[in-house]
């Protein structure tokens, strides 16, 4: 089964890449999409999660007031951290060293990335839904857009950097 979803996501990167291959290197190219992928699927379980699934007037927990775009955040981070780790790891950056430990190294490394783009992503969407006054949804669109522009050059340089020969 992984063997196939494997084939089918590389032969849908080499399908449209043609496309693209005037103004991107494939590794970028490659990023974009797979990251799209699981962006996509973090944005749906945000959004479902948010607009039909928790209470609109958020909870109050230990007396402590917790809105439900911030459960709905951290749900569909926590979800799409696996995915978005294999998807980078065999698609976007498949020349990056390669072996348990290496692997091992690079999934902290991942963490480390992803951890602060959570908390660059909350500080952005809190910050168009109180100062902007925009709808959760809508900001968690372009939070994202801003997140996932910096946590490229990371994971290209930080996380899975080419190992050197």
């Amino acid at each position: 089964m992984i063997l196939r979803l494997n084939r089918g996501i590389e032969g849908f990167l080499q399908l449209f890449y043609p496309i693209f291959r005037k103004w991107l290197a494939f590794d970028i190219y490659a990023y974009l999409a797979v990251g799209a992928i699981n962006t996509a699927l973090n944005i749906f379980l945000f959004a479902i999660l948010y607009e039909f699934i928790l209470p609109k007037e958020g909870w109050i927990f230990s007396g402590y007031s917790i809105a439900s775009y911030t459960v709905a955040l951290l749900v569909a981070f926590f979800a799409t951290i696996p995915t978005g780790f294999w998807l980078s790891k065999n698609f976007a950056f498949r020349n990056a060293a390669t072996g348990t430990k290496k692997t091992g190294k690079q999934l902290l490394k991942y963490m480390l990335v992803v951890g602060q783009g959570l908390g660059s992503d909350y500080l952005i969407l809190k910050g168009l839904i109180l100062f902007l006054n925009m709808e959760p949804t809508l900001a968690k669109i372009f939070s994202t857009v801003i997140v996932l522009t910096f946590n490229y050059l990371l994971q290209k340089y930080f996380t899975f950097k080419k190992s050197e020969a």
